[in-house]
């Protein structure tokens, strides 16, 4: 029979295997979300490896404030409910939901 691990040896091995699992879930996960490239269910913004989209969950047309790379500039933009194309993630900084349009 193996020998007992000590207390504070068990302790450790089990945060150990915890942070591992846990590692393994969110690693599996973002590869999950990605997989399928952008997503029609995403709300709010989201980018793929080169894409910026944003994502309107709402009933109603939205105005979403797009900001722009390399500037303070923003760009204001009238979108559906669903799935928007805002452009390269080398132009697209962030957007965010204003209001209704």
């Amino acid at each position: 029979m193996g020998k007992k691990l000590s207390t504070p040896l068990r302790i450790a091995a089990a945060v150990l295997g915890a942070a591992a699992l846990t590692s393994t879930a969110f690693t599996t996960t973002a590869q999950a979300a990605s997989a399928g490239g952008a997503s029609a269910r995403a709300c709010g913004y989201y980018e793929t490896s080169d894409t910026a989209y944003y994502g309107h969950c709402g009933s109603r047309n939205a105005i979403i404030e797009i900001d722009l790379d390399w500037t303070t500039t923003e760009r204001y933009q009238c979108v559906p409910p669903g799935e928007t194309n805002l452009g390269s993630t080398d132009d697209i900084d962030y957007a965010h939901y204003i209001g209704d349009c």
